[in-house]
């Protein structure tokens, strides 16, 4: 590159302007009228020009201020021009008057005026241009027909030289001209610096030409031709900035808003592509922690992966310990850290994050009040991205990640994965902490599990239970019954695969499960969905349940019920009962994109509900079933007695029918709306 390439171009600049002024100034003095006409002729040429390149560019100009400004340059040339061939000498427009060219004159700066400053207000407005065209040509005919037909326009000048309108609006453009150079300014960073410059400095140079024009006495005097080289000035500084510059550097003016736009699909791209990578370690770190129950595995595994997502120096997890925090799990620190109790003074940016229970990230900790100095120093930390880890609204731990250098922060994808991240870890530790209070429920025997109330608000209820396994009196099924809020009452009754201690152990962990998602005013769909979610992961490998989940509008008598593979229920009036078909959806535990419907019964007061599992259905007597059409009779015989009654009843009637040999477990729970007294 020659790099004396602008100094000779600014050479060669200067003196073809100086050049062209001096023909000017001979021009003007062997004529003025031909002075008068070529500045005037210049000034024309320049808004056609400007009018014809924006025009023709329309499509690949995103810059709605210059497409503007390039439209009305063809209104106001076309004034301009009338002012031109109006003028004293020239003789093109007969009929005129001395003060014609004048009023056209001001017409023209007043319509310069209002287009400078209308145009900044169109940026990002999307322009239709036909009508913008249309505008204009409405605003050069009625300029027109005021000048010439009307012939209403304010005199300019008279006997006595210019008018105190001509002068007053010479001084209202010039004001306008100022805000059109204020409202330019504001929107800089809509346009290129050179641009910018010539448009800044055409409106200023305009004024001056403005100033020159009203207070001149002499039409050969110094002002007047200060007036006209500044017009000619004014009128090339906008030749710079919308022709020449669009012309040489069409990659900087006309296409700026293309390249805007690109970089910024680039570093759209970019960000989504970092994005995609963080859910990727995300998904990656989700299926590791979701693979153990285990809570300090489950931190551990999370620290290493999330701390190499985001490319921290360093990173801990700290747990709430009384009032204090103590360091449980760490990355590229000191071994010393582990098992440390932050005091309050050094904790700080912990409290702080614990408080808000939102994300507190710090660009410079040396610099932020709210880290503690010398911890940031003791471990070499500049920029810092702590995250609260809650569970049930409660903060359990936070999340730090560190950053050593001061050049380098942590952004935002860094933060919003570091938020999800947080949720994943919060629903793990709640899973664990489940997962623990269940083991310990499942050590307890299954008298504990099968606790019932024989009754609730405006609910009768009877229920039974009897296990295959005779010698250790428990089993896998379940069943339960709770008020989940005013006039609603929630039945489950469940069954879980195998039988014995380890099933019971199973099932205590599906009926809490159960009895936890019901308790969040869900449906029977919605809570049979949620909880399948949870025992998939729960459940040991070939584990599974079913189960019936209702609950009962003691108001209304409607029962919402939900059954996953569960038998069909019977509903029993006093004329007679009758099965309803369950809709069997698929058992919990197995598939976790299982979905699930439900439906409704309506009971009348005194009308019994009836559910069990499928051990009674299917006990035998031999090679003969127990089956669907004795549990149909039994009901019907007994359809009038109390749910404690019904269920005895039917318990009695399997175990004669089998001769007291069970290969499944049997639960059977009744339930009867309890008539108004």
């Amino acid at each position: 590159m020659d790099i004396r390439r602008p100094s000779r171009e600014s050479v060669v600049g200067a003196l073809a302007a100086a050049c062209v002024l001096a023909l000017l100034y001979l021009a003007r003095v062997g004529s003025y009228l031909l002075f008068h006409s070529i500045a005037e002729l210049f000034a024309i040429v320049v808004s056609a020009c400007v009018f014809m390149v924006i025009w023709n560019s329309r499509r690949f100009v995103q810059n709605e201020y210059l497409l503007f400004l390039g439209v009305a340059s063809l209104a106001i040339g076309c004034v301009d021009a009338a002012h031109l061939f109006t003028y004293k000498g020239v003789g093109i427009i007969a009929g005129t008057t001395l003060d014609t060219p004048t009023q056209l004159w001001i017409a023209a700066r007043t319509m310069q005026a209002i287009a400078l400053v209308i145009a900044p207000w169109m940026l990002g407005k999307g322009l239709n241009l036909r009508r913008v065209v249309g505008a204009w040509a409405v605003a050069v005919a009625l300029v027109f027909a005021m000048v010439f037909w009307w012939r209403v326009f304010p005199h300019c000048l008279n006997a006595n030289g210019l008018t105190p309108f001509k002068i007053g609006a010479e001084y209202a453009i010039c004001t306008v001209f100022l805000v059109a150079m204020f409202l330019l300014r504001r929107n800089a960073a809509r346009f290129q610096p050179r641009v910018l410059g010539f448009l800044s400095w055409s409106i200023a140079v305009t004024i001056v030409s403005e100033l020159s024009f009203t207070l001149y006495s002499d039409a050969y005097g110094v002002l007047n031709l200060v007036g006209h080289y500044t017009r000619i000035l004014a009128v090339y500084l906008l030749y710079k900035a919308i022709i020449e510059t669009a012309l040489t550097e069409p990659h900087e003016v006309l296409f700026r808003e293309l390249a805007e736009t690109n970089a910024a699909l680039s570093e759209r791209e970019s960000r989504i592509r970092r994005e995609a990578e963080l859910a990727q370690t995300l998904s990656v770190i989700d299926t590791a922690v979701n693979s153990t129950l285990d809570l300090d595995e489950i931190l551990e595994r999370a620290l290493l992966g999330a701390a190499q997502a985001v490319h921290a120096d360093s990173a801990a997890i700290s747990l709430r310990e009384d009032n204090g925090w103590r360091v449980k799990h760490i990355y590229r620190l000191p071994e010393s850290s582990i098992d440390t109790l932050l005091d309050t003074a050094t904790a700080r940016h912990l409290d702080i994050a614990a408080e808000s229970n939102t994300p507190l990230v710090v660009r410079d900790a040396l610099e932020d009040t709210r880290v503690d100095t010398d911890f940031a120093i003791r471990l070499g930390i500049r920029g810092l991205l702590t995250v609260p880890l809650s569970s049930a609204g409660k903060v359990f731990g936070i999340l730090s990640f560190h950053l050593q250098r001061a050049d380098r922060e942590f952004r935002d994808t860094d933060r919003e994965f570091a938020v999800r991240l947080a949720i994943s870890l919060a629903l793990a530790f709640e899973n664990a902490r489940q997962y623990a209070a269940q083991r310990e429920i499942a050590d307890t025997l299954q008298g504990a599990m099968l606790t019932f109330p024989e009754q609730l608000p405006g609910l009768a209820l009877g229920h039974g239970y009897r296990s295959a396994d005779e010698l250790a009196k428990i089993g896998g099924d379940f069943y339960d019954a709770f008020q989940v809020d005013e006039g609603r009452i929630a039945i489950v009754l469940g069954d879980v695969s195998g039988k014995g201690i380890e099933a019971a152990a199973t099932s205590s962990i599906v009926r809490t499960t159960l009895h936890a998602f019901s308790l969040i005013d869900a449906t029977p769909a919605t809570t049979l969905a949620s909880a399948n979610e949870a025992l998939v992961r729960l459940l040991p490998e070939g584990i599974f349940a079913t189960a019936t989940y209702a609950v009962i509008d003691t108001r209304t008598g409607i029962v919402d019920l939900c059954s996953a593979g569960h038998p069909d229920p019977y509903v029993c009036t006093p004329t007679g009962c009758i099965r309803h078909d369950a809709l069997r959806n698929r058992p919990l535990g197995i598939w976790s994109d299982a979905t699930f419907e439900q439906f409704s019964i309506a009971l009348n007061p005194g009308d019994a509900f009836v559910i069990f599992s499928d051990g009674l259905p299917d006990a035998r007597r031999g090679k003969e079933f127990f089956g669907e059409e004795r549990i149909h009779q039994t009901l019907d015989m007994m359809r009038d007695a109390d749910p404690q009654l019904i269920v005895d009843t039917l318990m009695t009637e399997v175990v004669t029918f089998s001769q007291d040999v069970h290969t499944d477990d049997i639960a059977i729970v009744a339930a009867a709306l309890i008539p108004p007294h």
